[in-house]
């Protein structure tokens, strides 16, 4: 079973449960309290990652380091996953209970670079018209990439709108180098 299909089926089954006890937010939260902690500590990184280290030891680990900061049923589940020995998935779960948490909740993670800093009623004009077209909560996220020259590109999820000058250039000097008619 790959990767993906094993962290989204965990991951739909945190939210289930997550659900039934109103919890969704918290577990949300958890996730990102506890990539947080792997991503900046080398030691519990390669805790996670050893197959040597046996799953009762890394359980102990686990419950010392993340049951004052985490609820109850991330720490069952966080357990769970080290008695299955699926501990390194847990940033790919995290990402899949996010998108799946988005999803049920009508929220559209979209991510706009731009090729100058936007003003405040530029960035609220786009998210305003996204959320007309989608009819879903936009959650905006803002970069400058100063090489796209001018314009913007707007992804969400695999779906790129890319508006960029960078872009027009490239399809201009794909069609002149391949000598196609230019529109």
């Amino acid at each position: 079973m790959t990767e993906q299909r094993v962290s989204v089926r965990y991951a739909r089954s945190l939210l289930e449960t997550a659900g039934q006890d109103n919890l969704t937010v918290r577990v949300m939260e958890d996730f990102n309290t506890v990539l947080k902690m792997i991503e900046s500590s080398r030691d519990l990184q390669n805790l996670i990652n050893s197959p040597i280290i046996q799953h009762w030891k890394k359980k102990k680990a686990f419950t010392e380091l993340f049951s004052p900061v985490v609820s109850k049923l991330m720490m069952k589940f966080i357990n769970l996953l080290a008695e299955k020995r699926r501990e390194k998935l847990l940033p790919h779960i995290a990402i899949q209970y996010e998108k799946l948490y988005n999803q049920l909740n009508g929220r559209l993670p979209v991510e706009i670079t731009s090729a100058i800093e936007l003003s405040d009623l530029i960035k609220e004009k786009i998210t305003e018209k996204m959320k007309e077209k989608t009819g879903k909560t936009v959650l905006a996220s803002f970069r400058v990439d100063p090489l796209l020259k001018g314009g913007m590109l707007i992804k969400v999820d695999d779906w790129v709108f890319d508006a960029s000058v960078k872009n027009q250039l490239e399809i201009l000097f794909d069609k002149l180098a391949t000598g196609q008619a230019i529109s």
